[in-house]
């Protein structure tokens, strides 16, 4: 998959394509099964499939207090759609001024002239634009107006609910980190790097890796049971998120407890993946109750994880 900043970008011989539009925050089962779509389109009509999303978040721009956690950075996601075997994926950066461009415009000078599209995919509930006017119903009449194909993929979704980033969001807020597996296809993860803390985890007999991420969605405060990579190795951990008031800490930090390692970690990247919650953060009233309750998250997680085996990416793409 190649990734581009603008149209301009396109090569030379680039004739003709079939489109999705999106934010595909998450790149979950829903949003898998529009790539599906797209790319059976693209090999009917012998043309790239492009997906085309903006960079950053719209809401960012327009209404940064409304502006969503996002569930994945812009390489998780990056990485999950080249998963998908698109062609092209475009990410346009999103400024005010592009904002300006009505939907009328858009579809004249990107879909249109730009794109030479041929076939659009969207979501049953996908809109854009100024009181979010350009709808299915809209893409739908400039399709017959330009003469390029409209799918439009009703709901997909489990438990009579349509798989989406916001109630995927809400899930992961609320800790919910086993339940979501469901409608990501994979465990939620994050990366990030390990930096120096208080050493209070190595003074209680649990030395911890202290990481510092760029993922903006975290489980809510808790203890976690994770399975951890660290370059080609898999460990089982325990993760504490939030600001552990036992020790009335200010700010919270995540604090990951790798199960059966030895040596130092500072600077090293790792990827913790999220299997299930083991409790809520609590305060303590000695060290050794806290103690105590730390040796039982790791019996518990120890067992949790034995049988547990990461999903990272549920490939089901049928390629016809």
């Amino acid at each position: 998959m190649d990734i581009l900043r603008t149209c301009d970008d396109l090569p030379v011989s680039f004739s003709s394509a079939a489109v999705t539009l999106g934010n595909f925050d998450g790149v979950h089962l829903g949003h898998r099964e529009l790539f599906r779509s797209l790319i059976r389109t693209a090999k009917q009509l012998n043309c790239p499939s492009i997906v085309y999303t903006f960079d950053p978040h719209p809401l960012k721009i327009l209404a940064p207090e409304k502006a969503p956690l996002l569930l994945n950075t812009t390489a998780e996601k990056q990485r999950l759609i080249a998963a998908s075997h698109v062609d092209y994926l475009i990410e346009t950066p999103f400024t005010n001024d592009f904002a300006t461009m009505s939907p009328e415009q858009f579809v004249s000078d990107v879909l249109v002239s730009q794109l030479k599209i041929k076939a659009l995919i969207v979501g049953y509930d996908y809109a854009f634009g100024k009181g979010r006017c350009g709808n299915t119903d809209f893409l739908k009449a400039c399709g017959e107006k330009y003469g390029f194909a409209v799918e439009v993929l009703q709901p997909v979704g489990d438990d009579g609910l349509p798989y989406s980033s916001t109630r995927i969001r809400k899930m992961i807020s609320k800790g919910d980190v086993n339940g979501v597996v469901r409608l990501l296809g994979r465990q939620y993860n994050l990366e990030g790097i390990v930096v120096p803390g208080d050493q209070r985890g190595r003074e209680l007999g649990f030395p911890t890796a202290n990481i510092e991420t760029e993922k903006e969605q975290l489980p809510a405060p808790g203890v976690y049971a994770v399975k951890v990579r660290h370059k080609l190795q898999e460990y089982g951990g325990v993760v504490n998120i939030g600001c552990r008031p036992t020790f009335d800490v200010k700010g919270s930090t995540i604090e990951v407890y790798l199960l059966d390692f030895t040596g130092e970690l500072y600077g090293e990247k790792l990827r913790l993946y999220f299997v299930e919650r083991l409790r809520d953060e609590q305060k303590f009233d000695s060290i050794e109750a806290l103690i105590d309750t730390i040796e039982m998250d790791v019996v518990r997680a120890r067992q949790i994880l034995q049988t547990v085996q990461i999903v990272q990416y549920r490939e089901y793409l049928s390629l016809i």
